[in-house]
């Protein structure tokens, strides 16, 4: 009762923020209050949860990066699917772009945004910078240019916004270096008809960090930031009386 108690307060706070046009603060409010709390077992949104569309990089004859004896293709959907349970946890409905090794275009994977409406798009990626390299920690990008086609529909210019929250909770839940955000049209994010990331979960070129990477427990954690992120972000989106309502019986 006490989490549901600050959960409305919380969207009640967004709601009134949003109503003045302050739904960057909101965020960065709500992102705040919410950190160390765990994600809720219960859905928070109205009738038609948002949809988001979960992306695993890579698949099938693309295998990626290949570094430390990680495939990146592999960690990637293994941190794909752990995202997609985090994100049904909370009542999100989640799309994944491929469930197992398969390989789909960019513009495949762009696609499925706008085909099916959805509300946000993450794409997980490991990243690399020469075997042996030391350089460590999660970064984030977003298209600060949408395509034509992307354009169509509201919310393109929050991408930076989006970014921005997936990153520090992401860090904050590994303890990972922070590597910021960066604006990079790259085909994924540049041309999904929705708000959209692409999250490099960390390098696989660096002995340290790959060791963290190949635990099930570390993957989890990368996985639960990206969520929190998720969640906090459309939170600010979408929250509605009904919606506070519905937490609050």
């Amino acid at each position: 009762m006490k989490f549901r108690r600050f959960t409305v307060l919380s969207l009640q706070t967004v709601v009134a923020f949003a109503a003045l046009g302050g739904s960057a603060f909101s965020l960065v409010w709500l992102e705040q209050r919410q950190a160390a709390v765990a994600l809720p077992k219960e859905s928070l949104w109205d009738e038609v949860a948002p949809l988001v569309v979960v992306d695993a990089g890579h698949g099938g004859h693309d295998g990626g990066a290949v570094a430390n004896g990680v495939t990146e293709k592999n960690l990637s959907l293994d941190i794909a699917n752990r995202l997609k349970k985090e994100l049904e946890a909370t009542g999100l409905r989640v799309l994944m772009t491929r469930r197992g090794d398969s390989f789909l275009s960019l513009d495949e994977r762009a696609a499925l945004a706008g085909a099916h409406e959805a509300d946000a798009f993450v794409s997980v990626h490991l990243n690399t910078d020469g075997e042996g390299s030391a350089a460590e920690g999660i970064e984030t990008y977003f298209a600060e240019t949408k395509s034509l086609s992307a354009r169509q529909r509201p919310g393109m210019g929050e991408g930076a916004d989006f970014a921005a929250v997936v990153q520090r909770l992401v860090c904050g839940s590994t303890q990972a270096e922070n590597r910021g955000i960066k604006a990079r049209d790259y085909a994924v994010v540049a041309r999904a008809a929705c708000p959209a990331v692409l999250v490099e979960c960390g390098f696989i070129t660096s002995a340290r960090e790959s060791v963290r990477l190949k635990q099930a427990g570390y993957r989890d954690q990368v996985a639960s930031g990206i969520a929190r992120g998720v969640v906090l972000f459309l939170q600010t989106r979408v929250a509605t009386p009904a919606v506070i309502a519905a937490v609050a019986k």
